[in-house]
């Protein structure tokens, strides 16, 4: 592992907060594992063998149903853990991750976690921390697709993808437009017109680049009543 890697593990939810001492011990023993696009680091119902830290690239966590549908869950990055909460519970993987690109993952066994999380209650902590970093994502996913247009959800997207919050500023889509579609709960054609929609905002789409006249109109157009906006 780089300097890099390391110190993006050491600042990850589920390591950040653990005494220096903890965490060199757990990376001592941690393991890198590199995926292909489209490989998995485990599938839905597989036991937990593992807890990962993404150190580059991306991860989509997605759940088959019964009808054979995948639904994206959520979609990971450079410092985001995942499979807290099976490791915990010794359960089932509720979800499959998968490849969206090469990938590069810090990983932790299940094995060595639960052992140190009898021993170290400091790492209890951290993993149920970040199990709760998961579901206040979740939340919010829910209130975006319960309380926000097609429009307003498109535009919080591109927000979070700009470092800064005035002028004009551009995004770079970190994927394509079909992942992102199922990510905000709309069909790639909703996506397609909600993006026609915010150009009469200053917003215009060019290939993987959003441009943006004025960051500040499109927190206005976040913050509206979805009334008062274009639905999608």
């Amino acid at each position: 592992m780089t300097p890099d890697d390391l110190e993006t593990a050491r600042g990850s939810t589920v390591l950040a907060d653990l005494p220096g001492t903890l965490q060199d011990r757990l990376l001592a023993v941690a393991q890198l594992q590199i995926l292909k696009p489209d490989e998995v680091a485990f599938l839905q119902d597989d036991p937990p063998e593992a807890l990962f830290i993404v150190l580059e690239g991306w991860i989509r966590l997605c759940r088959v149903g019964a009808s054979g549908a995948e639904t994206v869950i959520d979609l990971l990055s450079t410092g985001r853990s995942f499979g807290e909460a099976s490791v915990l519970q010794e359960l089932p993987h509720l979800v499959t991750s998968r490849a969206m690109m090469r990938t590069r993952l810090l990983r932790l066994k299940a094995a060595v976690l639960r052992m140190l999380v009898g021993q170290e209650p400091a790492l209890a902590r951290s993993m149920l921390c970040a199990v709760l970093d998961h579901l206040q994502q979740f939340v919010l996913q829910i209130e975006d697709l319960k309380a926000r247009s097609g429009v307003q959800r498109v535009t919080s997207f591109l927000l979070t993808c700009m470092e800064e919050t005035t002028g004009q500023r551009e995004a770079v889509l970190p994927y394509g437009e079909a992942l992102l579609a199922c990510q905000l709960g709309m069909k790639p054609e909703t996506l397609s017109r909600a993006f026609a929609r915010l150009r009469d905002h200053g917003a215009r789409v060019e290939a993987t680049t959003v441009h943006a006249e004025d960051c500040d109109h499109l927190h206005r157009l976040m913050l509206d009543k979805p009334a008062s906006s274009s639905m999608c």
